[in-house]
């Protein structure tokens, strides 16, 4: 980053130069503030594990006495340290065998007389509760790990979706203890949005002004925060950096056409934005102005550089313009702007530039770690340009079947899934 900061500033401005960390180190910093607060009781769950697959006689009989309750036996597998999700996964698979597995340790962990067993009633209860409060964060992780769409434009959808969970069991009887420390760690990292999930987000012309509006309001009314200054400064951001790719591009600008309107379809994933009934918002909580009341704390620079774009009138007929009220799944951003870029021709390599910054590093991380695959103890006088067209050939192969960066990590998930002891 040393490096390509003075090159992509001297690009795009010093200004312009949006920089964001990834987001599912985030979602996983984040999620790990609640399994530290419940580690005591899932290291019962990784002793009765271990318990039961250091002996074979152990395994054995455990596969009798399942075949004797008419379930199919299998064995469990531990987590990792490093990787949140493989807890969620290890607790996921092991739910659904709470009473033969529950039963067997109880029976065969030893124990001195008079002390509780290792597994109980409450250990469950509270595990069944945990792994509810974690799906949202699990679902999150996959959606924001995909490479073969735009996923920019997704992590306003997920950071209200996270929002609005904290928020809804921040009174639990018993995640409340575990979710305060949650929404610090939130705040730390994502109570200022940043810019890039900003623009992404108007972008989408599904949003544009009226859904961020509607999103600040919500994250205010939710945690209380004060994002006035926000909306100006995004937009005046958002006109800088249409005004930049103006000067760069100016001479692929075409004749604009009238924007055609598009009919509406089912409303899916944007619930959580349009849908106002759906939050319990306590009395005590400020809410932004509807209309954004320009008071003095509002900075004179944003709101002058927002009126002296009006020049700039490809950009400012976007956002004039009404939503698109396609909300499903099935609507295709990128083939949307390919659609439009008569219409808005500047705009449109704004809008593909920005969707192209994927939100996380697993995919090009992943991509690195080939490298352990490629030079071992056998292999280590490669010289660069073999290892290059090595790398080069294998990325290109995964890429005609789709397979660069799988949304699901699915060698994790058989790690814990394969362990049925029915299988030869």
């Amino acid at each position: 980053m040393d490096k390509l900061k003075p090159i992509l500033k001297e690009y795009l401005g010093a200004d312009l130069f949006l920089y964001q960390q990834c987001a599912c180190h985030i979602i996983n910093l984040i999620v790990k503030e609640a399994l530290a607060a419940v580690n005591p009781l899932i290291d019962n769950f990784r002793t009765a594990i271990s318990f039961l697959n250091s002996s074979n006689q152990r395994i054995a009989a455990y596969k009798s006495y399942c075949i004797a309750s008419s379930v199919r036996p299998r064995m469990f597998s531990l987590d990792m340290d490093v990787r949140w999700n493989s807890t969620y996964l290890m607790l996921k698979i092991l739910l659904p065998y709470r009473s033969t597995f529950s039963t067997f340790i109880e029976a065969n962990y030893p124990r001195p007389a008079g002390s509780p067993f290792l597994l109980t009633d409450d250990h469950w209860d509270m595990v069944t509760k945990m792994l509810q409060f974690l799906e949202l964060f699990y679902d999150s992780t996959i959606a924001l790990s995909g490479v073969y769409y735009p996923t920019s434009p997704l992590m306003i959808h997920h950071i209200v979706k996270i929002v609005v969970h904290l928020h809804k069991y921040q009174h639990d009887e018993h995640l409340r203890s575990v979710v305060q420390s949650m929404i610090d760690k939130y705040n730390k990292y994502w109570k200022n949005i940043p810019d890039l999930h900003s623009i992404a987000f108007i972008l989408d012309p599904r949003a544009k002004i009226k859904g961020f509006t509607k999103v600040l309001r919500k994250l205010n009314s939710l945690f209380n925060v004060d994002y006035t200054n926000k909306l100006l400064d995004t937009r005046a951001l958002l006109f800088r950096m249409y005004n930049r790719y103006n000067v760069m591009y100016g001479s692929v600008r075409l004749k604009r056409v009238v924007p055609a309107s598009l009919s509406s379809k089912k409303r899916i994933a944007w619930a959580d934005i349009y849908d106002d009934d759906e939050l319990d918002i306590g009395a005590g909580c400020s809410s932004l102005p509807p209309n954004l009341d320009q008071s003095r704390s509002v900075s004179a620079t944003s709101l002058l550089q927002a009126a002296s774009a009006s020049n700039s009138s490809e950009l400012a007929s976007y956002l004039d313009s009404d939503t698109v009220s396609q909300l499903d799944d099935d609507f295709d951003l990128m083939q949307w702007w390919h659609e439009h870029k008569l219409t808005y021709p500047m705009l449109s390599i704004l809008a593909k530039n920005i969707f192209i910054a994927h939100v996380l590093t697993i995919s090009s991380e992943s991509t690195f770690s080939t490298t352990g695959r490629i030079i071992e103890e056998r292999r280590r006088r490669l010289n660069p340009e073999t290892m290059e067209a090595l790398i080069c050939i294998k990325d290109w192969k995964n890429a005609e079947s789709r397979l660069q960066h799988m949304v699901e990590d699915k060698e994790l998930k058989e790690a814990f899934e394969a362990l049925y002891l029915d299988v030869d």
